[in-house]
């Protein structure tokens, strides 16, 4: 039979109530003179009355800032157990009790959040899957009905063979961004800072990699307007995974500017980050999309995050480049008047 520790207090409490009359009765027997119930009584009241009330006394305190709480802990681990998460451990007394509750709560916080994020990875595999397969049905069928066109020499005049070639051609364009791009976005997980970042003066990191940009749209109807000079501060950076944040936001303006559109990039700097903006006037994306542009695989039509052949990863990317810097990145923007993506890179210390 368990003996829980209610029955272990018991036990000893009684055990101790016990030991006055003991005492007493063998304080006699050595005195060898008659003991009389009279005789023993006020020394017995004397030791048990305080006994009593101290033993009352300890046992509530006891009952009420151990086993009350070891109860509710008891409880919290059934529902932890059976996969509930949705409850509160209410002893929060400033004591060491107290203290193992907060941890425990604390624990049970972290758990839920960690099954919330492997719920959000699941959803997100799923849509990867989705998302993907459609992506590449689309293209493939398109090829597939071309190629069949041609092989069944429906094709006689050579403009419209041009034109099924061109049409081919880019197809396999968009799968190959495609595939690039979930190469890249799979190898951001793969690549430690380590191996890939080196440090920067922030002037000759932004020249080269903007530079390049303007050079582009020299000849181009959309104008790209540089705000210089640059700042002058440390980086610690991966050159070629930033170039690839500007090439994206750029790119992704790019698509949503009508000719003679602007888009403008400027840098200035605080006590703490280098902070940049990709500024255009294009069409803007609707206020309910706006939370969910850098989401992966993200498939709303009218959404900007739909680049790379609509797979909605180039946004994806972004963010978990800026985030790998430990920066941070986010948009503003209106319908119609324009939007301007924002992010800043921690400032290294010397």
């Amino acid at each position: 039979m368990r003996l829980g520790v209610r029955g272990k207090l018991i036990l000893s409490f009684s055990s101790m109530l016990m030991m006055p009359v003991v005492v007493v009765l063998a304080s006699g027997v050595y005195s060898k003179n008659s003991i009389t119930f009279e005789s023993i009584l006020p020394i017995l009241l004397a030791f048990l009355i305080p006994f009593v009330i101290g033993a009352m006394i300890t046992g509530w305190v006891i009952s009420r800032n151990i086993l009350t709480p070891l109860d509710e802990l008891g409880r919290a681990t059934k529902n932890i157990r059976e996969g509930n998460l949705d409850f509160v451990v209410s002893y929060q007394k400033n004591d060491e009790m107290g203290d193992l509750s907060h941890a425990f709560d604390e624990m049970k916080d972290q758990l839920k959040e960690l099954r919330e994020k492997q719920a959000a990875h699941e959803t997100a595999r799923k849509e990867l899957i989705a998302s993907i397969s459609h992506d590449l049905r689309t293209p493939m069928s398109s090829i597939k009905g071309y190629v069949e066109g041609l092989q069944d020499g429906i094709i006689h005049d050579k403009e419209r063979f041009q034109r099924y070639i061109a049409v081919i051609k880019n197809k396999t364009e968009n799968l190959d961004h495609l595939i690039e791009a979930l190469f890249q976005y799979s190898q951001l997980d793969i690549r430690t800072v380590e191996e890939s970042f080196s440090n920067w003066n922030s002037n000759e990191l932004l020249e080269t990699i903007i530079q390049p940009m303007e050079i582009e749209f020299l000849d181009d109807p959309i104008q790209l307007k540089v705000i210089k000079p640059f700042p002058e501060v440390s980086l610690f950076v991966n050159a070629d995974e930033l170039a690839q944040v500007f090439d994206n936001l750029v790119g992704n303006a790019k698509r949503y500017v009508g000719e003679g559109g602007k888009i403008i990039i400027r840098t200035n700097t605080d006590k703490y980050h280098l902070n940049v903006s990709v500024t255009d006037n294009g069409t803007g994306i609707a206020q309910e999309d706006l939370r969910f542009v850098f989401d992966q695989f993200y498939r709303v039509e009218k959404s900007r995050s739909r680049n790379f052949g609509g797979a909605g990863l180039g946004l994806a990317i972004c963010k978990k480049i800026i985030e790998k810097h430990n920066g941070e990145i986010w948009v503003e923007s209106e319908v119609d008047i324009g939007t301007s993506f924002y992010f800043t890179i921690p400032i290294a210390k010397k």
